[in-house]
């Protein structure tokens, strides 16, 4: 994002309570809300955008985004952002079997989901504990087949 870009926030209503949405030229970060905040609409078109397409995505899972994203992290969570990124809706995988896929530790991969800046768009809540629910982005009440 070039210095005159503008930033923008909105936060809107869905099925999964309140979500902030912040972007500039791309998609920065969707963070799930849990403290009561007022609403505040979308002001550009970019934000309008991204909420139709949360809007569609929460009617039929299987629709695909468009939106142009940009993720801030480590070369090792984007490369589990990335792995993640590949499964196939509607499937689950544990922390362990993605931890032996990318050859490291399953406590790593738990790192780097609680990070994950853009949940719904990378899917990291569809990584589970071997004994089931884990937690996503540090709070397990937002966990669910999505």
């Amino acid at each position: 994002m070039s210095k005159n870009d503008s930033f923008h926030i909105a936060i809107v209503n869905t099925p999964f309570g309140k979500i902030r949405i912040s972007a500039g030229e791309y998609l920065t970060r969707i963070e799930f809300l849990t403290e009561e905040i007022p609403l505040r609409s979308p002001k550009t078109i970019f934000i309008q955008q991204i909420v139709y397409e949360l809007n569609s995505y929460f009617k039929d899972p299987s629709f695909k985004f468009t939106i142009p994203y940009q993720m801030a992290g480590t070369d090792f969570q984007k490369r589990v952002w990335s792995a993640l990124s590949t499964l196939p809706m509607g499937t689950t995988i544990t922390y362990g079997e993605l931890a032996q896929k990318l050859k490291t530790g399953a406590r790593a991969i738990g790192q780097a989901c609680r990070t994950n800046p853009l949940p719904l768009f990378i899917p990291c809540h569809r990584v589970l504990s071997q004994h089931g629910l884990g937690g996503f982005s540090g709070d397990r009440t937002g966990k669910k087949s999505r």
